[in-house]
């Protein structure tokens, strides 16, 4: 690496984005089967105030409602991170990455933790009875293990395994395609990007006009997030070019962060528009957009003012991070089982959230935020980073 390089090898805001991303998709699973809503009105002696600044109330109700579109700040995030030294060897002249090496490391990140899963949920449903061994069941555990199930329409939606796994296999084939768009790139940088931007765009509105009754089956499909991965490799090539111009002054500071914060609102806004009409279908019109708002934020954060880059590089934020893959492989499996299990317990057939008992709602949001985030240490430091050890020594 050239002496006169400044663009950090990790930088260490964007493991506290992972944190928040992973964070409010959680949330949003957990408010599922809870339905608590975070909204707060402000005192009355205390909103005279702050309305004058338009802030009447807490209310982060889109945030968790709609917070499975932190899902494409996720992809976003991932396609910085492996387009990264890729883009570190096109503008600093550093080695090129070796393919083998990107496939092992890559794979002893995710895979393990993931079989693992796999795995216990097998089990499980092996135990509670509800696995039947015919023609799907070998489908289902064949797409699974090989992270092609968001293919087939019914692998992706009557699964015997844990929903939000289809994420995980999303970016597994992209994963596989990395170093060979990362060559393409190099050669062809205009033609790349528009040839992804061009695969998301039509592949989403193609969905939207040719197959809207199927959108449940096809609004997740990889193709829809080609234009992310796009935006994310140009997003390592600015921030590269702008940490190595050494432009930043308390001018660019103030700048980066009146960018960050007025993402937000932005985000806010977008996220309000999908209860406005058919959500899947707005989501799916929204992708591009919205990966573009997402690369604003992610590009300004690391420039913004210290106290901004603290919220999301603390102690607290870089551990969650460490634990936040497997946070997201295990916590809604674990609160659809709590709750079918009845922990904590409750009567009758109608489940308490519908009759809106919050003395439940609140102990059962305790209990699954606690198991949940347990079960992440566990598998994270007793399994996963074991693993990915002696995958990597070998």
């Amino acid at each position: 690496m050239p002496e006169s390089a400044k663009a950090d090898r990790h930088i260490d805001v964007y493991d506290g984005v992972r944190a928040a991303a992973v964070g409010l998709v959680v949330w949003f699973h957990f408010w599922q089967q809870s339905w608590i809503t975070p909204r707060l009105h402000l005192p009355a002696g205390l909103a005279e105030y702050t309305k004058y600044l338009g802030i009447t109330e807490i209310n982060l109700e889109g945030f968790v409602r709609y917070g499975f579109q932190f899902v494409d700040l996720l992809i976003l995030l991932s396609a910085f991170c492996n387009f990264y030294p890729y883009a570190r060897a096109i503008l600093l002249q550093e080695p090129w990455p070796d393919t083998k090496r990107f496939y092992i490391k890559r794979a002893a990140r995710i895979l393990p933790s993931y079989y693992l899963s796999l795995l216990v949920m097998l089990a499980v449903r092996f135990m509670e009875g509800g696995c039947v061994v015919n023609g799907f069941f070998w489908k289902d555990l064949f797409t699974h293990i090989t992270c092609i199930s968001p293919l087939f329409p019914d692998t992706y939606l009557s699964t015997n395994f844990n929903g939000v796994l289809w994420t995980v296999q999303v970016e597994v084939i992209y994963y596989a395609l990395m170093p060979w768009i990362a060559r393409l790139f190099r050669k062809q940088p205009v033609f790349t990007c528009a040839a992804l931007w061009g695969c998301g765009v039509i592949s989403a509105n193609y969905i939207v006009y040719e197959k809207a009754d199927m959108i449940r089956v096809y609004g997740n499909h990889a193709a829809t997030f080609a234009g992310c991965y796009a935006n994310g490799m140009l997003l390592c090539m600015l921030y590269i070019t702008l940490k190595e111009k050494n432009l930043e002054n308390r001018y660019t500071k103030l700048a980066a962060t009146l960018a960050v914060i007025c993402c937000l609102p932005y985000v806010s806004r977008m996220m309000k528009q999908l209860g406005g009409g058919e959500l899947q279908v707005i989501q799916l019109q929204q992708r591009f957009e919205l990966s573009l708002v997402f690369s604003c934020f992610l590009l300004a954060l690391p420039f913004a003012a210290k106290g901004l880059q603290f919220l999301f590089s603390n102690r607290l934020m870089k551990f969650l991070a460490s634990v936040s893959y497997n946070l997201y492989l295990w916590h809604q499996y674990i609160a659809v089982k709590c709750k079918v299990y009845r922990i904590p317990y409750w009567e009758g057939d109608t489940p308490p959230n519908m009759i809106g008992d919050l003395v439940w709602m609140w102990k059962y949001q305790i209990l699954i935020i606690v198991v949940s985030l347990s079960v992440a240490v566990i598998m994270t430091y007793g399994f996963e980073k074991r693993a990915a050890k002696m995958i990597l020594n070998k």
